[in-house]
């Protein structure tokens, strides 16, 4: 399975400019297509897809014309304005790069409830792929990985298959992590630093990837609060945001305007 990996026709779909972090050594070797959704600039107004672009190249990737094409400011508008066409217009872009491509394997963000677009992109893939095995009558490889917490916290799970790094791989990708973290710095570079003193320089040999399988923990949120709706009231009592972002009124429309039943 591992060779089906990285010699397989593949996309890499991404949330945010520097998820590409935690499977740098898989998109080294698999070469595959990235799509970002947004340019990293949060409420900074700083993008950082020009570092991530720069990754992409350095990997021997390949950018889609899908890369970094909005600012979350923009995702977070269409979220709360309800803005249902615009979801769809994205799910249907990825569904279309897929057949184009001939993909034979998806990877991308998971559904954690830690941020609004990471869930979001997860759902639009899960959209996006049914749409191509529709219209292709293919099915894709589908798997996820987590942004949060050790890379192995799914390694149990069915379907879950790692790509392991060889020592130069594991240098290059540390010295690239620490580079990308330093030249954004704030919380990015605490995360790094935290994420490396709680798990040990080890988590960074292992990437595991998990047949996609969290959209069906969606539910849960509407009754368990997400970190993100606990965090985004942070956010507004900052300054930063006006309104924060809830599952039960803002996301879990959008998700089922996307064909998407959490019943």
């Amino acid at each position: 399975m591992k060779q089906q990996l990285t010699d397989s026709k593949s996309v890499l779909i991404l949330g945010h400019p520097g998820h590409e972090l935690r499977v740098l050594g898989w998109m080294k070797a698999a070469k595959p297509w990235v799509i970002v959704l947004t340019d990293g600039s949060g409420h900074t107004s700083e993008p950082r897809i020009g570092l991530t672009r720069d990754l992409i190249d350095e990997a021997g990737a390949q950018p889609a014309e899908l890369l970094g094409t909005f600012t979350d400011e923009q995702i977070y508008k269409a979220i709360l304005d309800q803005d249902f066409a615009f979801f769809r217009q994205i799910r249907n872009d990825i569904a279309a790069f897929l057949a184009v491509k001939e993909i034979e394997v998806v990877v991308g963000d998971a559904i954690e409830g830690y941020n609004p677009s990471h869930d979001l992109c997860r759902c639009l893939i899960e959209g996006a792929v049914a749409e191509f095995q529709q219209t292709t009558g293919t099915t894709p490889l589908n798997y996820e990985f987590p942004l949060v917490g050790h890379p192995a916290v799914w390694s149990d799970h069915p379907g879950s298959e790692c790509y392991r790094l060889n020592d130069a791989d594991e240098r290059w990708k540390r010295e690239r992590i620490f580079e990308y973290a330093r030249t954004v710095g704030g919380t990015l570079l605490t995360e790094v630093e935290s994420f490396l003193e709680e798990f040990g320089p080890n988590a960074l040999v292992e990437e595991w990837l998990t047949a996609s399988q969290s959209a069906a923990s969606l539910a849960q949120y509407k009754q368990t609060q997400p970190y993100y709706e606990t965090h985004g009231q942070k956010q507004v009592e900052a300054g930063y945001y006006q309104q924060a972002i809830l599952f039960n009124e803002h996301i879990l429309p959008v998700i089922t305007a996307l064909g998407m039943d959490l019943a």
